[in-house]
């Protein structure tokens, strides 16, 4: 189908006999489209869109002004010319013809000339009016595609003009919710107009000059605030008279905060206390800080930019970074380790370096660690010389169990056999003497090498334990003791106390048990309590001896600690409190010692975790 490229016109009348007039008149020189009614013409227009539009007042239904009316109403239709032909002559027909914003009227019947006349003119204001609309939009889409934000201000700051660019960085959909607004009350923070006014008067003020620059911060639509560099340059009519101001502008949002990030980097690396230097693709310093300059003995960090990476460092770490680091650190883009640094004198120090690639350079974080390296040499012979102490402390342990506590064991069994054969009183005497000092040393050795093994355990192995049934195995065992002095054991203790527990543990309670019985009167009550803390148990022996001034209550656990108050009768060697403190220590409790709530004698106590 060939499509005509004349003219449409919409004839629109209901009397079928008029539209076949009009029709003749025009079809040589115009393609004409009938329509019957009102509905029928707003159809027509909508779907084809006519360049004038010949309208019928007087129609049934709806009558030609409300056509008309809705024609110009529509965004789309409002500029197609419409002509009201019609026979009303009088001057309230033509009055409300203009309310409708009817473009012109005719009068039936209808001259051909005047038609042809009428319709020709309106053509051509019609063309000019599309052209220059075709126009305006080639602009604003110059303005759209334009990749920075454009808008025009008149004289009193208000927006006339804003491209599709401005709209999106504002976080606008709609130029109508823009436009014709002033500019520093809607869309400047409060804090920013009065700048942003000053650059505005000076641009009005300035016609001359060439186009200014100016920051200022803007609020969008989410009322954040993107910063815009703005590019002004005044607007004038024919007469040099200023008429607004043309805006163009960058969101340059991201840039600054690059910005801002970029000198907080460089100020964290001017305050770091480590040396930090970047060097170019061709290991020459572009930029060093003032600790690098400063721990390779320089004044200042110009005195290094600009020269090779190689005069801070002697022949051998040269030769180590060609062959070894720069080839591990092409690959990874990294390097970390230790070197030895050449300061300005000369010298040598010891320093911690690592690599990273930037760009096509790389950035070097240097640290001196001549006194770490003084300090880790000392720790060295420490460890060394405690090494040493360490094997000497074992030693002396092995000395004590078979060198010692042999020739006493033989001398406590040659003793006891003597006594058993000897009838004199006084030489009797003399043996039972020697037998219990014999007693004594043994017990010493014992437990000098007991606490010497636990003070070189860190850890133990521990196990869920029945802690009731280790304290009354444990106090089984003092059948003789309790009989010998006629002491009551009492033992409160439940069924089953669930525990945490290294078979070290009978140690506590032996010492416990043992001292209340050594120190606590004849025909006395010891007495052995459990109570529940929750996460742990707490175990109690009780005794009704002297007991122990507060002053004592915290270094009675230090080894050899024996207190002059003590019976001087009783033996011990003075660490078995000791050995309990550090047995309860490794399994993670507390241990400790309180007056009797009876008036007399201690309660010793220690606690352990459940199982």
């Amino acid at each position: 189908m060939i499509l005509s490229n004349k003219p449409r016109i919409l004839v629109v009348d209901d009397e079928p006999m008029n539209v076949e007039l009009l029709q003749a008149y025009l079809q040589l020189d115009y393609e004409v489209l009938p329509a019957y009614n009102g509905y029928e013409a707003l159809d027509i227009i909508s779907r084809d869109s006519p360049d004038i539009v010949l309208l019928d007042v007087m129609m049934p239904d709806i009558n030609g002004y409300q056509v008309c009316e809705q024609i110009k109403s529509s965004d789309k239709t409002r500029f197609i010319p419409v002509v009201l032909v019609t026979a009303l002559s009088g001057r309230d027909d033509r009055l409300r013809g203009i309310e409708a914003k009817a473009d012109d009227f005719l009068t039936k019947p209808v001259d051909r000339l005047e038609l042809k006349m009428r319709v020709k003119s309106l053509l051509r204001i019609k063309d000019l009016h599309d052209n220059l609309i075709k126009e305006r939009d080639q602009a604003q889409n110059y303005l759209d595609v334009a990749a920075v934000m454009m808008l025009v201000l008149d004289t009193r700051q208000n927006i006339s003009l804003i491209n599709k660019r401005g709209l999106e960085i504002m976080g606008y959909d709609n130029e109508e919710d823009v436009l014709g607004k002033n500019l520093l009350h809607n869309f400047i923070h409060e804090a920013s107009r009065p700048g942003m006014e000053m650059h505005f008067f000076s641009s009005l003020e300035n016609i001359e000059c060439n186009t200014g620059y100016y920051e200022c911060p803007i609020v969008t639509k989410n009322n954040e605030q993107r910063i815009v560099s703005w590019y002004s340059k005044s607007l004038t009519d024919d007469h040099n008279h200023v008429t607004g101001i043309l805006f163009s502008g960058q969101d340059i949002t991201k840039r600054k905060k690059a910005e801002e990030k970029l000198k907080e980097q460089t100020r964290a690396m001017e305050a770091s206390i480590d040396g930090m230097a970047m060097m170019d693709e061709q290991g020459v310093y572009t930029y060093v800080n003032d600790a690098h300059a400063r721990i390779f003995g320089y004044e200042s960090p110009y005195e290094l930019i600009g020269k090779q990476w190689d005069v801070l460092y002697n022949d051998p770490e040269i030769e180590m970074f060609v062959n070894e680091i720069l080839p591990e650190f092409r690959i990874k883009g990294k390097w970390k380790g230790e070197l030895l640094g050449k300061k300005k004198d000369c010298s040598s120090f010891f320093q911690e370096i690592s690599l990273t690639a930037l760009d096509k350079g790389l950035i070097s974080v240097v640290r001196d660690i001549s006194q770490r390296k003084e300090v880790e040499s000392r720790l060295n012979l420490y460890a060394s010389q405690l090494k040493n102490s360490n094997e000497m402390k074992d030693l002396f342990t092995d000395m004590l169990r078979h060198d010692l506590l042999n020739p006493a064991g033989v001398i406590k069994g040659f003793t006891d056999m003597l006594l058993h054969e000897e009838l004199d009183g006084s030489k009797k005497y003399k043996l039972q003497l020697i037998e219990s000092n014999v007693s004594r040393l043994i017990d010493m050795i014992e437990s000098a090498a007991k606490f010497a093994r636990l003070e070189d355990i860190d850890e133990l192995e521990f196990k869920s334990m029945d802690l009731a049934g280790v304290i009354r195995n444990v106090a089984e065992d003092f059948g003789p003791q309790l009989m010998a002095k006629n002491i009551v054991l009492d033992v409160k203790v439940g069924k089953s106390l669930p525990a945490i527990l290294n078979p070290l543990i009978d140690g506590v309670f032996i010492n416990f048990i043992s001292n209340a019985i050594k120190y606590g009167p004849s025909d006395s009550v010891v007495a052995i309590d459990v109570q529940d803390l929750g996460d742990e148990w707490k175990v109690l022996v009780s005794d009704s001896g002297d007991g122990i001034p507060d002053k004592n209550k915290q270094i009675v656990f230090d080894r050899f600690k024996r207190l002059g108050e003590r019976k001087k009768a009783v033996k011990g060697s003075g660490l078995g409190l000791a050995i309990a403190k550090r047995i309860i220590e490794l399994h993670g409790g507390k241990i400790g010692v309180y007056d009797n709530s009876t008036g007399k004698g201690s309660v010793f106590w220690a606690t352990v975790k459940k199982a």
